[in-house]
């Protein structure tokens, strides 16, 4: 009897010393994102754009390298949604780092569970101030920050165009505070003010208000801050109205789901944080555009995005050894952008240049 025990308790003990090699074979990352409500199509583009590559990845790696797993759960775009899965994901699922979280509004809504349980945020979908150089918590970004982008928005409409009486249409939460702050701090380089700031409600369609208050102080161009939805409206009932300024917005809103829904022919720039997945000629991106055929997904920048997300944590996990501790993979993200030559490619980065580049596309 007693043998038996023995041999049950090593047969046991054999099948925890598996698990843990598993545990320790893979790094578990947690993405919270728009999987439905108005804002959905950004998150579900992420979405397939990271688990394209990781699939790959997991598919054609080497078996000492480390597996990625990728656990997604829906938060709507809604901060208190955020909140409930930034929890789920770690201290249920123990995930390793937050993966692509999407959004400004839900980003700020973690930041107490990122200080306390010190997970490191990974590629978060915004370009938000609170989020270049936190001091409390670890955070890697693979986007321009919307200070450099609210720049080149201005830059386009006063330099450019030669437009002077600029409105803002503001959504009205941490996203577009963040956005019109530095939208205003560029006007006032230049001697401006924003004429009008009209604002509406997150995840509405709530704009006829604001779109009244900006005919009536007669704009030349509006600079525009939310998701495609409102926007769209927005722009669609301005034609409608013979109202016809010039329009730009941020990469936020994405602007292949915008382009769509517009009616007519319209003066819009869209601020982009990486170069247009149908044209560029660098390696990873003709790589990305074959394997999004074979897969049968859009080829627009929120896939690529996604893409290139997941492209960056693979390389930086191959640089750490196992089990992964936060401060390699961060320290070898950070190596990756500085040096990793394939990378750079795509942002068309000079050999001196750190800071990553802002892009357009005109409808």
């Amino acid at each position: 009897m007693r043998t038996r025990l023995i041999k049950i308790s090593l047969i046991v003990f054999a099948v925890g010393l598996s698990c843990l090699a598993a545990a320790e074979g893979t790094i578990k990352l947690g993405m919270s994102t728009a999987l439905s409500g108005p804002a959905q199509e950004i998150g579900r583009q992420l979405k397939a754009g990271a688990e394209l590559h990781f699939n790959h990845y997991n598919k054609t790696k080497r078996p000492e390298q480390i597996a990625v797993e990728l656990i997604t759960l829906d938060d709507g775009y809604e901060p208190s949604k955020t909140v409930i899965n930034a929890r789920t994901l770690i201290y249920q699922h123990q995930v390793d780092a937050l993966f692509g979280v999407m959004g400004t509004p839900t980003s700020f809504a973690i930041k107490a569970i990122l200080e306390h349980s010190k997970v490191p945020l990974l590629m978060p979908y915004t370009g938000a101030d609170f989020l270049q150089q936190p001091k409390t918590f670890s955070v890697f970004n693979l986007r321009a920050s919307y200070d450099l982008e609210a720049q080149e928005i201005i830059r386009y409409l006063m330099d450019e165009q030669r437009l002077k009486r600029i409105g803002f249409l503001i959504q009205a939460d941490e996203f577009g505070l963040t956005v019109e702050q530095s939208l205003t701090r560029a006007l006032k380089r230049r001697g401006q003010t924003p004429v009008v700031i009209t604002r509406f409600r997150r995840n509405t369609g709530d704009i006829a208000q604001a779109l009244n208050k900006a005919k009536e102080q007669g704009v030349d161009a509006i600079a525009m801050v939310g998701t495609y939805e409102p926007l769209a409206k927005f722009i669609n009932q301005a034609q409608q109205d013979n109202f016809h300024p010039y329009f730009a917005t941020v990469s936020f809103a994405a602007s292949n789901e915008l382009y769509a829904r517009l009616n007519g022919a319209v003066d819009l720039l869209v601020t982009e944080v990486v170069p247009d997945p149908e044209s560029c000629q660098a390696a990873l991106c003709k790589q990305f555009r074959q394997q999004a055929s074979q897969a049968n997904m859009l080829v627009n920048e929120q896939t690529f995005e996604g893409f290139l997300n997941a492209q960056m944590l693979t390389l930086a996990v191959q640089a750490c050894d196992s089990p992964i501790q936060a401060p390699c993979l961060l320290n070898a993200l950070e190596q990756t952008l500085v040096t990793n030559k394939i990378i750079r490619e795509v942002f068309m980065l000079a050999p001196e240049q750190k800071k990553l580049p802002v892009y357009r596309s005109f409808f």
